[in-house]
Order: structure tokens, then C-alpha cells, then sequence
């Protein structure tokens, strides 16, 4: 498989994702009727979903697949498929080729259908996103087996809260082989973004801009679960210490260089938050490894389990002398 064939079509099946998740977002009375709680996480949080997540996840699903028939490409992701229909029971929301298919399905969940057509028509509606760096990866072969995560809203509550939150939304994107993440694509629904990267045995390809030098200040993005303590620390430590939301959205602030570090200490994201930021912080030089230790890359595999604590970075030097100062 082509590793440049491939990208694009994540690529495009993002800015699909991205059109459907500005869409339902429009209508503020359409985004509040369709939110549904999820089970609470372990970490006590109430959780919930959008019909942008499940129809995101599900429209990328069969396009990935429908594109590349021949390949084992295994899609996982953080929804299950299922959203409420308006009877109150659970429809799978199932894409295939068919547009009148996908009329029905929304017709259980909607009862407006100006809305259901709306939508129908941007799930079958073909994106193509040009980037000329995608020449520098042509002719790289990829694995036959892949295996694909993909968090179709991250930061969903922003997403639901709108304004200015937009901003830290977006949609992501991971595949990785035996263990480790290969290709990552990051697209910012609402700022109109979308950032990716390739490293794939010695090949290392990212439309990411090398971040300029370090700045003496180090800003350090943390969990809103993490410690007082903790925070306190790095500060008297002369660390400048954030907490935005979204762990996309903090990654992507390390990869963009609005922060040095992410420093997450708690089981508080999930593979597929991780996946797809980790491949592109690879492709700049950059890693993501376990606080337990740091010369181990956080792993990959199909466990929905959260993930344990790691630091990402893109100074590798930096992020060891960050953890020292913590002990």
C-alpha cells in the first residue's frame, strides 16, 4: 500500500469529519438535542456523545475501508457505533455506499427532514484536500495490516459548550504497527487546520513546520486532574504551567510549539487521543513515553483501557530534566 494514497485519503476523509462536525454545530438547538451521556470514566467525570462523534466515526470507517478493500485495516475508535432514536431505543448507525440508507437511519434519530437530507448529502459528499507534501512520501510501502484509531470529537464538551472553546476541538486520526504509531493526522474543525505525519521505519515526513529555538521559560500543559502539588512544583521549579482542554489540543501544542512539555500523571486519555499526535511528534523528532519509564514509548495495541501516565515532548533532554525536578 502506498503510504502517500493512504495519507491523502485520511486527509480527506478528516476535512469530511471536519465538515460534519462545523455542520451539526451550526444549530445550536440541533447540537443540544443530539447529546447523549455516556458512561461515567473512571475518573468520575460525567461523560458524553455528539451524533457528530458516531456519524464522524462511522462515516470514516466505511470510507477508509471502502477505500482500500484488499487491505486488513482494523478501525477502532472512542464511539461504539449507537446513538438514540427518537423512540428511545439505540440505532446502529451503520454507513454504506447507499445515500437513501443513510436518510433512514438519521430519520430515526432526527424528525426534521431538511436536516437528515443536510446531513446525508455531507456523508457521501467527496473532500479532497491538496498538499504537496505528500510527494515526499510516494512510493513508501506500508504494512498490509494496520490498525487504525481515530477519537472523532476530542474535547467533546467544548464542542457542545461552543464560542471561543471551538478552537481546542478536533478531530483525530492514529495508525500504528506492532505497537508503535506510524501516521497521525490532527484536524481543527473550527480554525480550519489540519497538520500531519509519517514515520515509518526510517522515514520521517511531517507538513509541520520545525519549531523555532526553545524558549528559556518552559510552558508545561498538565491535565485538569493533575495535583495541586504537582502543578506547585514545576512552577517553583520555574515552569510555566497550563491546563487547556483537550488532550488532542495539548498535544497539538506541543507539536506546534506553544509548549514544551504535556506531562499527564494520571489515567486520564485514552489510545485514541494519543495515537495519532504521537506519530507526528515522531516525525518532528519527537516522543511520548512513560512516566514509569521514560525510555519506553507509550504502546499501542486494541485495549480500551485509559493509558498510564506519560510526558510528551519533542526535547528529550528537557522532558528528562522536567522529571527530575518532580521527584
Amino acid at each position: 500500500m502506498d503510504a502517500k494514497e493512504f495519507v491523502q485519503s485520511i486527509l480527506n476523509l478528516s476535512e469530511q469529519a471536519s465538515n460534519l462536525a462545523c455542520l451539526i454545530r451550526e444549530d445550536p438547538q440541533l447540537n443540544e438535542r443530539l447529546t447523549a451521556s455516556k458512561s461515567d470514566r473512571m475518573n468520575g467525570e460525567a461523560d458524553f456523545k455528539t451524533l457528530a462523534d458516531v456519524l464522524i466515526q462511522c462515516t470514516f470507517s466505511h470510507g477508509l475501508k471502502r477505500k482500500f478493500p484488499g487491505f486488513k485495516i482494523n478501525v477502532r475508535g472512542e464511539e461504539d457505533g449507537s446513538f438514540p432514536a427518537q423512540n428511545g431505543k439505540q440505532v446502529k448507525l451503520e454507513i454504506t455506499d447507499d445515500v437513501q440508507n443513510t436518510r433512514n437511519l438519521l430519520s430515526q434519530v432526527l424528525n426534521d427532514g431538511g436536516v437528515v437530507e443536510k446531513l446525508s448529502g455531507a456523508v457521501h459528499k467527496n473532500m479532497e484536500v491538496h498538499d504537496d507534501f505528500l510527494n515526499k512520501i510516494s512510493g513508501i510501502q506500508l504494512p498490509d495490516v494496520l490498525n487504525v484509531w481515530i477519537d472523532p470529537i476530542d474535547s467533546t464538551k467544548s464542542y457542545i459548550k461552543g464560542g471561543d472553546s471551538l478552537e481546542s476541538v478536533t478531530v483525530l486520526v492514529g495508525v500504528h504497527h506492532g505497537g508503535v504509531p506510524i501516521i497521525g493526522v490532527m484536524t481543527y474543525p473550527f480554525t480550519k487546520q489540519q497538520i500531519w505525519g509519517v514515520c515509518c521505519g526510517d522515514i520521517c515526513v511531517t507538513n509541520v513546520p520545525t519549531p523555532l529555538g526553545n524558549s528559556p521559560i518552559k510552558t508545561v500543559y498538565t491535565s485538569n486532574l493533575e495535583t495541586d502539588e504537582r502543578r506547585d512544583k514545576l512552577r517553583s521549579q520555574g515552569y510555566h504551567v497550563e491546563t487547556p482542554t483537550g488532550a488532542g489540543y495539548k498535544l497539538g501544542g506541543v507539536i506546534l510549539g506553544a509548549a514544551s512539555f504535556y506531562l499527564v500523571s494520571r489515567k486520564s486519555t485514552y489510545q485514541w487521543d494519543t495515537c495519532g499526535p504521537h506519530a507526528i511528534l515522531r516525525a518532528l523528532g519527537g516522543e511520548v513515553v512513560l512516566l514509569s519509564d521514560p525510555e519506553t514509548p507509550l504502546p499501542y495495541n486494541e485495549s480500551m483501557e485509559p493509558n498510564d501516565g506519560f510526558i510528551a515532548f519533542l526535547d528529550k533532554q528537557g522532558a528528562l530534566k522536567l522529571l527530575d525536578a518532580l521527584k
